[in-house]
């Protein structure tokens, strides 16, 4: 039985096709939580942050919520619960962590359409997390 579903955004049209999925799967399934994840990948550090005397959680609620926000418009319409993560760092490592921690039963999130060749130059954070996560992944095309 699904408990914890854990649908990642980074605000783009996939994304926004992978919130209408989860909204289907979570409501349906009657799945009780629903953990939105944002990471923000190229920032300074947050030493950096701290350093230049910013509000770290602040900041990085406010990029989360203004990258998610369709994700989250859409979620709030169907009334579905969710929570927000977000965090800065490398996409897969932050999403694996967060999936490990939240005891995720599925993992949802939309494909960048990356072909074969690129996703094997330049990696990729679906492939990444396909072979890697704790829990079945579904990636929304």
């Amino acid at each position: 039985m699904f408990r914890t579903l854990l649908l990642a955004t980074d605000g783009s049209e996939n994304a926004r096709r992978a919130t209408a999925t989860a909204i289907e799967i979570a409501a349906g399934l009657a799945i009780p939580s629903v953990v939105v994840v944002h990471v923000v990948g190229k920032a300074p550090s947050e030493a950096e942050l701290v350093r230049a005397g910013l509000d770290v959680h602040a900041l990085l609620e406010e990029e989360a919520r203004r990258a998610a926000g369709s994700t989250l418009d859409l979620l709030d319409a169907a009334k579905v619960p969710y929570s927000l993560r977000a965090a800065l760092g490398d996409p897969a490592g932050v999403i694996l962590g967060i999936a490990e921690k939240e005891a995720a039963d599925l993992l949802v999130l939309g494909s960048r359409g990356l072909g074969a060749l690129s996703g094997l130059v330049m990696g990729s954070v679906s492939q990444k997390l396909v072979h890697l996560a704790p829990c079945p992944v579904l990636i929304v095309k």
